[in-house]
């Protein structure tokens, strides 16, 4: 089940995350590279939750109308599919680590959707600069400062939680967690935002690796002490 969150959740935020790319900056490859990547995690999730096959069969649904970005059929697909990532990524959560209530469900998940996906989406958008010569540097910009908003309000959720859970203090796991997970993306950003300023896109996308995995580490160990204490950790 933890896999399983951890993977929808990666999926629904790079999805996400789309919009601050730009069809038109990146190109219709980069988003068929999305689309292709998204549903795989999707359908790897959907072994354990079901649920999970519903943003999978969007996934191919929007793939094949993304030739027709102004017609009714791509927007009313591609906006479904965001309804049923959320969907899918809350209700994962709610059986995975079970919170006392809906709305941590929803708190959560939504705080790990959008780290997972703004640093994933970010990095895969650093290596597609080597593929198109020429793209405007905005977007990565858009990205690299929402890495540093999604990575704070993760941290304030956790905090929050720990009013709650008060016995994670003593708990060396936790510590890495907030190591890996929180304070290195932290530390990392103004060398991410320095490259980026100055256009450096391989040096960024080098930097941006070190985040990925950091990132990934803190959010495996979250979601299993969250299982422990049924919180956002």
């Amino acid at each position: 089940m933890l896999l399983s969150l951890f993977l929808i959740d990666l999926a629904a935020g790079l999805y996400l995350f789309l919009p601050l790319v730009g069809r038109r900056n990146a190109g219709v490859k980069f988003y068929r590279l999305v689309l292709i990547t998204t549903g795989v995690l999707a359908f790897s999730s959907a072994i354990a939750v079901r649920w999970n096959l519903i943003p999978v069969a969007l996934t191919l649904v929007v793939y094949f109308v993304l030739r027709y970005p102004k017609r009714l059929i791509y927007r009313a697909s591609a906006t479904l599919l965001a309804v049923a990532y959320l969907v899918s990524a809350v209700y994962t959560y709610q059986t995975a680590i079970r919170p006392p209530n809906i709305g941590w469900s929803i708190a959560g998940a939504l705080a790990s959707v959008a780290l997972l996906g703004s640093v994933n989406l970010a990095m895969l958008l650093g290596h597609w600069y080597l593929v198109v010569r020429g793209m405007p540097i905005d977007p990565l910009k858009r990205l690299t400062h929402a890495t540093l908003i999604t990575t704070i309000t993760r941290l304030l959720l956790v905090a929050i939680a720990l009013f709650f859970a008060p016995a994670m203090f003593r708990d060396i796991f936790f510590w890495m967690r907030a190591g890996w997970g929180l304070i290195i993306p932290l530390l990392l950003y103004p060398m991410v935002w320095g490259t980026v300023r100055i256009r450096s896109t391989m040096a960024a996308t080098g930097i941006l690796y070190v985040e990925v995995v950091a990132v990934v580490i803190g959010e495996v160990l979250g979601g299993w002490l969250g299982r422990m204490v049924h919180l956002p950790m």
